[in-house]
């Protein structure tokens, strides 16, 4: 099928007709609103406090645990207080080993504190 010039033309000017008509319908104009939303997230809800019988239950469970903690440190430990006790003779070395290294922190302490400042070496004093 071939085209006349004529039907060339009255179809260009419908295709100018066509562009016209959708660059009015999508001309925004002063009908085009555009609306600002700050935040579209719903709100996050505020966390409710534990109830009484709630906050009961984790100072449990926290106490069960810490005395099962308690005693799986006494059981990994108890091998050692054993060979401890057999080297030294004594059946309660751990204590007393403690105990003599709380004796030795407590005289490093004073003596930071009574640190005594000497006198400086004069050059005449040198052999």
């Amino acid at each position: 099928m071939t085209w006349t010039n004529d039907e060339r033309r009255e179809l260009r000017e419908l295709y100018r007709v066509h562009d016209q008509m959708m660059a009015e319908a999508n001309d925004p104009g002063e009908e085009l609103v555009f609306k600002v939303m700050e935040d579209a997230r719903p709100p996050v809800p505020e966390p409710e406090p534990f109830t009484e019988a709630q906050a009961d239950a984790i100072a449990y469970v926290i106490v069960e645990l810490r005395k099962q903690w308690r005693e799986e440190r006494e059981a990994a430990i108890a091998p050692l207080k054993a060979e401890i006790a057999e080297l030294t003779g004594k059946v309660d070395a751990v204590a007393e080993l403690r105990g003599q290294v709380s004796v030795l922190l407590t005289l490093l302490q004073g003596a930071k504190a009574d640190v005594i400042g000497l006198p400086r070496k004069r050059p005449s004093d040198a052999a």
